[in-house]
């Protein structure tokens, strides 16, 4: 390319490309400004905030989410550049919506060095964006720019060429084979031999069968592909860790998912299940809508597929749930589309859900766009609120849902996208206070349009040209205060109404982006969990009328402590290496084998992580102190657990073994299925009867610590001879419905008569088997057997 000159008031500026990246939609704006490089949540604020016009401001990030850069776009902002990221990803998506040009995956010839050692263009440079075209875009910067010849940092090894082509041809055909669309769909369907997949009404009041579970786990996985392959490679999060709280949501998925369907249809009723799916036929601003329910299908299997991963379980663990929540799904998608397929995939991309009577009324209640005040407020309205959904629901899609295209009388057509602002659920919707729960936008498009549409499953449209703003001639918009406010009560909303709110869903993102921005990235991760697990379920429940009681019982806004286990594992890069391979290859989808087991507690490998636990480090001979194994089972369950990846073996001058996050994950999962809801009962009871004798005793080896005559010893194994009593009337308890917990009478009864015989250190040396160590491991044994952490309460 050769340099381009372009004419200024003050002469003649001289502009050279330097980068070429994925262009999200085609412009013939000449599109030129300043560079500012952001690269922290603070960076963002500051620059905000600074009180500076940023319309002449082509700004450049790291990563291709849209929440990082949220107030930027706000803000308006002349362009944005990323250095990852694809058109099909969030920042792509709400870019198109304020109509900010945007290039992304752009890889720079020359510039000056991130923080990072990144090739970017020095802040101040004017560049330019050539938007021309579909699919690349170009920056161009000014000539004499600053440049950083420096050789870069080491990093990690390159992809090979070999590599880069592997991962484009995953990208364009699932497996290596099947293409993206209805090419796509025919295939898949073709090797199907059963109706799994449609709402036949006369054919869901039985279980599935596992052909049909498995023939639907198979297309989902190609479904899922053809809607997020390329946002796959949209790279990180400057504001949220997206890939590290996906990979706990969906884990998380798979461990309750299963239970809170179960529990709603129980208490409802398969028929009461099919007239919640109705509802998104006949209301708007609702989340009983096509990403919701597809969610609640993929998520049980994907999560299975990322617990399958970890190596948590085998292939049989609670497969069956499975089958069970395909099938519950199934029949709240047949009251949702009401026949037919029940995927916007096998219906060529096309989803007009609602019931023809709404198409009536957005007619009548149109708005024209014929002057540009009106374009471009209804545009800005648009943006900003589509951007407070995406925020509020950190950065994923349940802020936003698209159905569609409606057809009109006259040829044209009719989109209606619903926007979420104000979640109750999330704690962190307070900020959202005086938001309705949803907007929903009608947008009328004229005969002919020359504008393709693709629906997608997760309730999003994208379109042909990418940018489709400039083809909508007319809208309806309404308000939907609450989740279950009433249709008769929607507000119809004007343009000027829209001026008016959009400042302050503005003001509302500001304050979001800030509390977001605050929090701990563990906090981050979990909400963001929490925003997956809860929030795919959390329409179905409300319909069902209980929440509450999901919440109350049934952690609804919780984290399974396998799950919690694994964090260490899932952001130490384990996640974002494995959740963009499993998108672009489908192996998530494990089938369920033909044949489950009997489920087994494995009562001996709980028994050895349970020791483990407790202990910390462990060694063999301490393992089977604790668990009462034979020393050659121990030390073939331990060769186990270390090839599985559950236990890590330390050698050296102490050598012994420990839980890895994933032994951590194992062990709960291991202790669910040997410690009942019965055994826990007792054994908190048994709890309960430590404390007292618990206090009594640090102040017994408070006291022998400071008699250090030994003065008082015989006063002391008085005192002791009493504990004892007492503590072996715990053990007592505790064994009656955990046998394991007989174990200590005897290693209390050995340190005891040490401590009679004259050894001082029998009581409370600290790691040579006395008093005090029995003690405390059964301490703790307690605690870990009810799955409760250490408090103050507990001594």
């Amino acid at each position: 390319m050769s340099p381009l000159t372009e004419p200024t008031a003050t002469g003649s500026t001289l502009f050279e490309p330097v980068g070429t990246g994925l262009n999200v939609y085609e412009s013939p704006a000449v599109v030129e400004g300043v560079v500012k490089w952001l690269d922290s949540p603070e960076d963002v604020i500051a620059f905000v905030d600074g009180g500076r016009d940023v319309s002449d401001v082509v700004v450049v990030a790291r990563g291709g989410t849209t929440t990082f850069l949220a107030m930027a776009l706000n803000a308006g902002v002349a362009g944005v550049v990323t250095l990852q990221g694809a058109p099909e990803s969030h920042l792509g998506i709400v870019s198109r919506e304020f109509g900010i040009p945007c290039i992304m995956s752009v890889t720079f010839d020359k510039g000056v060095r991130s923080s990072r050692g990144e090739v970017i263009p020095a802040d101040g440079v004017r560049v330019r964006l050539d938007v021309s075209s579909r699919p690349h875009g170009t920056v161009y910067v000014e000539q004499g720019a600053p440049v950083d010849d420096a050789p870069p940092a080491e990093g990690g090894p390159a992809m090979t060429p070999e590599q880069l082509a592997q991962i484009q041809l995953l990208l364009e055909k699932f497996g290596g084979v099947v293409p993206h669309g209805s090419e796509g769909d025919a295939v898949m369907r073709a090797d199907m031999r059963t109706r799994v997949l449609y709402a036949d009404r006369d054919d869901l009041h039985r279980d599935l069968t596992v052909e049909e579970v498995n023939e639907a786990i198979k297309y989902y996985t190609w479904n899922e592909w053809d809607a997020l392959a390329a946002r796959a490679t949209e790279g990180e999060s400057g504001l949220i860790p997206r890939q590290e709280y996906e990979a706990m949501g969906i884990m998380n998925c798979w461990f309750m998912h299963p239970t809170w369907l179960r529990v709603i249809e129980d208490r409802i009723g398969i028929d009461r299940m099919i007239e919640i799916g109705e509802i998104g036929r006949r209301e708007i601003g609702t989340k009983i809508n096509m990403l919701h329910l597809w969610a609640l299908a993929t998520a049980t299997s994907f999560g299975r597929g990322i617990a399958l991963e970890l190596n948590l379980h085998d292939i049989n663990y609670k497969a069956d749930t499975v089958r069970d929540t395909f099938g519950i799904v199934r029949r709240l998608y047949s009251g949702l589309w009401g026949e037919g397929p029940y995927l916007a995939s096998m219906r060529g991309f096309k989803a007009p859900i609602l019931d023809p009577s709404w198409i009536d009324r957005f007619v009548a209640d149109r708005i024209p766009l014929d002057d540009e005040a009106a374009r471009s407020a209804f545009q800005r309205f648009n943006g900003s609120a589509e951007l407070m959904g995406f925020l509020l629901h950190f950065d994923n899609r349940l802020g936003l849902g698209d159905t569609g295209p409606y057809p009109l009388p006259d040829g044209g057509f009719v989109l209606v996208r619903d926007l979420f602002t104000n979640e109750p659920a999330f704690p962190w919707s307070d900020v959202a206070e005086g938001l309705p729960h949803a907007f929903t936008v009608a947008m009328f498009f004229d005969a002919p349009s020359g504008l393709e549409t693709r629906m997608t499953d997760l309730s999003t449209v994208f379109t042909t040209p990418a940018n489709y703003l400039p083809f909508v001639k007319g809208v309806a918009v309404y308000s939907r205060e609450k989740w279950d406010t009433p249709m008769s009560e929607l507000r119809t909303l004007s343009i000027d109404d829209l001026v008016r709110l959009r400042t302050t869903i503005d003001e509302k993102s500001a304050a979001l982006y800030a509390r977001i921005a605050a929090m701990s990235q563990r906090e981050k991760i979990e909400a963001g969990a929490v925003v997956y697990t809860a929030g795919f379920a959390v329409s179905v429940a409300r319909a069902a009328g209980l929440y509450d009681e999901l919440v109350e019982s049934h952690d609804f806004l919780g984290i399974h402590p396998a799950v919690s286990a694994c964090y260490d594992t899932i952001i130490s890069g384990v996640a974002t290496e494995m959740i963009p391979r499993l998108f672009l290859t489908g192996s998530w989808g494990n089938p369920v084998p033909a044949d489950i087991p009997p489920a087994t507690s494995d009562p001996d490998e709980f028994a050895v992580l349970q020791a483990l636990r407790v202990r910390g480090f462990a060694d063999t001979e301490a393992v089977v102190q604790s668990t009462g194994l034979e020393a050659q089972t121990a030390e073939s369950i331990l060769a186990g657990t270390v090839e599985r990846g559950h236990v890590r073996r330390r050698d050296g001058r102490i050598s012994g073994y420990s839980l890895t996050p994933a032994g951590k994950a194992r062990h709960v999962l291991l202790r669910s299925a040997n410690v009942s809801k019965a055994d826990a009962a007792a054994v908190s009871e048994a709890f309960d009867a430590f404390l007292e004798p618990n206090s009594e005793f640090k102040a017994l080896t408070t006291q022998w610590q400071l008699d250090k005559s030994g003065g008082e010893d015989q006063l002391i194994v008085a005192q002791l001879e009493r504990l004892h009593t007492s503590v072996l009337q715990v053990v007592d308890e505790a064994a009656a419905v955990q046998p394991r917990f007989s174990g200590y009478r005897a290693r209390f009864q050995a340190a005891l008569d040490a401590f009679r015989g004259g050894d001082r250190d029998a009581l409370a040396k600290p790691l040579s088997g006395s008093y005090h160590d029995v003690w405390m491991e059964l301490h703790e044994d307690l605690l870990v057997t009810l799955g409760r952490e250490r408090t103050e309460h507990d001594g």
